[in-house]
C-alpha cells in the first residue's frame, strides 16, 4: 500500500513527531523537577544517557525477542504495560519537587 495524498502523509509526519516529543519533553522536565538547581545539569544528561541505552538498544532487543518467541499481540501488550507503569510512576512523583531550599534545624 502507498500513500499518495501529500496532506495525509505530512499530517502522519507531524502526528509521529508530536507524540515522540511530547512524552520525551515530559520525562526531561520530571528529572529537572525532581533535584535541585545545582543538580540539573547531571539530570538532564543522565536521563539522556540513560533514555537513550535503554530506549534504543535494550528496548528494541527485548521487544523484538518477545515478539519473536510471543507473536504481535504480547509485543504491543508489552509495551501497554509499560506505559501504564510510566503513567503510574510519574503520577507518584506529581507534586513532589526538588527546587525547594532545605533550612537545617539548629
Amino acid at each position: 500500500m502507498n500513500a499518495t495524498n501529500m496532506g495525509v502523509i505530512n499530517f502522519s509526519l507531524i502526528m509521529i513527531g508530536f507524540w515522540i516529543y511530547g512524552p520525551v519533553m515530559l520525562i526531561g522536565l520530571q528529572a529537572l523537577d525532581l533535584v535541585p538547581k545545582k543538580a540539573a545539569g547531571t539530570a538532564a544528561g543522565l536521563t539522556g544517557l540513560f533514555g537513550y541505552f535503554f530506549g534504543s538498544f535494550s528496548a528494541n532487543a527485548m521487544i523484538g525477542a518477545a515478539v519473536d518467541a510471543f507473536g504481535w499481540n504480547f509485543g504491543f501488550q508489552l509495551i501497554l504495560g509499560a506505559s501504564v507503569l510510566a503513567t503510574i510512576l510519574f503520577g507518584i512523583t506529581w507534586n513532589l519537587r526538588g527546587q525547594t531550599v532545605l533550612h537545617d534545624a539548629k
